[in-house]
């Protein structure tokens, strides 16, 4: 109650690209201040072994990450874990550097819980971005997750080798790969979602994977308004370059189609350049999860994001068929209690239905 409405109307006076590095920052280095972190991380973070999660035989205390897009260069490593978060994504991080795309990078649509992204994969670079996290000991898991530099000269095999570059200079750091394949705010659209350049990516990453001998699960993160015959030809090549899962979703990249799932359209202008996150997405990314996930009977493994506020939220996803959930946008619109008031409810909702461990509730709707 606080921070809706004593901290977060203060928040919205500044320019969200403004004050995202400024809380990010802040939170970070509370982290790290003796006592006061560790109380910090105390009271938001829920221990309980009813939502601990064991997959591919990565130990996540909670199922509950911080999702790509929040820590992009890989500076804030201790913030999910002093705000109660099971594990994290960094990135998504790309071969190169890149500045990002012209601001604003990001909107608020206030009246629908939603944000309009548009930084375009900015990023310092994997080289930076490795230094920067090869000594670090964090205390959860977190994943890598690897794009292509947003350049108009980096497609088809540059674009490809970017990708390769990024995969390999991360092979000793991180639990786990996201291949982001649908970042809607590039020069030349979402090529590698079309299951043909698809194709020829995973062959070259599976190539990388070997040279490397790499063992560490790889997920693809894909749109959430595919048609289902390119979810059906993704899932297949899944299959095919032993890729262990899906991230559903990104962003929602169709202008119109954002519109419909708005409450408030007239708060959205379909002209402004980015992806919507947020409420508008729960619904129609929580359908591809289902589809996904009945469609392979769970033998590939779902991270489920987009639109997440709450534990119904978020356990709605979970018995569509994630096993995991990331979230930002839910987060930054709630407020540093977030994910504690995510877990608590999730416990409730198990013992409501019998369950001792989340895990059980994966698929059973």
């Amino acid at each position: 109650m606080i921070y809706n409405h004593l901290i977060r109307p203060i928040l919205y006076k500044i320019p969200a690209d403004t004050i995202h590095p400024i809380v990010a920052g802040g939170g970070e280095l509370i982290a790290k201040i003796p006592l006061i972190g560790p109380a910090l991380s105390n009271y938001y973070r829920v221990d309980n072994p009813a939502l601990r999660v064991q997959l591919f035989g990565i130990n996540f205390p909670n199922p509950i990450g911080l999702s790509a897009g929040f820590d992009k260069d890989g500076r804030y490593l201790d913030f999910a874990h002093t705000f109660g978060f099971g594990f994290s994504e960094i990135g998504s991080i790309t071969g190169e550097a890149y500045a990002g795309n012209p601001k604003p990078w990001t909107r608020r649509l206030v009246k629908n819980q939603a944000l309009v992204i548009n930084y375009g994969l900015k990023s310092e670079g994997a080289e930076k971005i490795y230094s920067r996290l090869r000594n670090k000991k964090p205390f959860l898991p977190f994943g890598i997750s690897v794009a292509k530099t947003n350049r108009v000269d980096c497609v088809g095999e540059k674009a490809i080798a970017d990708y390769v570059k990024v995969f390999k200079t991360f092979k000793d750091i991180g639990s786990y790969y996201t291949i982001n394949l649908s970042c809607p705010n590039t020069a030349d659209g979402t090529p590698f979602s079309e299951p043909e350049t698809l194709k020829r990516l995973l062959m070259e990453i599976d190539k990388a994977r070997t040279e490397i001998h790499s063992s560490k699960p790889i997920f693809l993160k894909i749109n959430p308004d595919l048609e289902k015959t390119k979810i059906d030809q993704i899932i297949e090549l899944c299959h095919r370059f032993n890729i262990q899962g899906l991230v559903i979703s990104n962003l929602i990249k169709d202008h119109q189609k954002a519109k419909t799932y708005l409450k408030y359209p007239e708060e959205y202008n379909p002209s402004w350049p980015g992806g919507l996150s947020g409420l508008a997405v729960r619904q129609i990314s929580t359908e591809c999860i289902r589809y996904v996930y009945q469609k392979t009977q769970g033998s590939i493994k779902i991270i489920g994001c987009g639109g997440v506020f709450t534990g119904d939220d978020a356990y709605e996803k979970i018995k569509a068929g994630a096993s995991l959930i990331e979230l930002i946008t839910g987060f930054i619109f709630n407020g540093p209690a977030t994910i504690r008031k995510i877990n608590l409810r999730l416990l409730k909702l198990l013992k409501q239905d019998g369950l001792t461990n989340i895990s059980q509730a994966v698929g059973q709707e």
